[in-house]
C-alpha cells in the first residue's frame, strides 16, 4: 500500500463512523444549493426578463421556494450518494489490493 492509499484508508475509516446525513444536508445547503437558487433567480429576473411575476410577490416566492426544494433534494441525494459510494469502493478495493498482495 502506498503512502497516499494509507493516508486515505486512515482517513475514510475514520470519516465514515462520523457521516451523519443532517451535517452533510446542512453544509450542501448552504454552500451550494442556496446559492445556486439564488443565481437561477436573479438571472431569470434581471437578464433574461422574465417578469411573469413582480420581484415582490408571493406568487414569485412560491416559485422561488419550489426550486429551491427541487434543488434541494436532487444535489443533496445526489452528492451525498455519490461521495459515500465513491469513498467507499476506494476504500474498499484499497483493501482488497491490499490483501491480495498479502496472499
Amino acid at each position: 500500500m502506498t503512502p497516499q492509499e494509507k493516508q486515505f484508508v486512515n482517513y475514510w475509516s475514520e470519516k465514515r463512523k462520523q457521516w451523519r446525513w443532517k451535517k452533510h444536508s446542512y453544509r450542501t445547503f448552504i454552500t451550494v444549493v442556496l446559492p445556486i437558487a439564488i443565481l437561477i433567480d436573479l438571472v431569470n429576473y434581471f437578464i433574461i426578463g422574465d417578469t411573469t411575476y413582480d420581484f415582490f410577490s408571493f406568487g414569485h416566492f412560491f416559485v422561488f421556494l419550489l426550486n429551491l426544494i427541487v434543488l434541494s433534494i436532487l444535489i443533496i441525494l445526489g452528492s451525498g450518494l455519490i461521495n459515500w459510494n465513491y469513498n467507499e469502493s476506494k476504500y474498499w478495493n484499497i483493501l482488497r489490493k491490499s490483501t491480495n498482495k498479502l496472499q
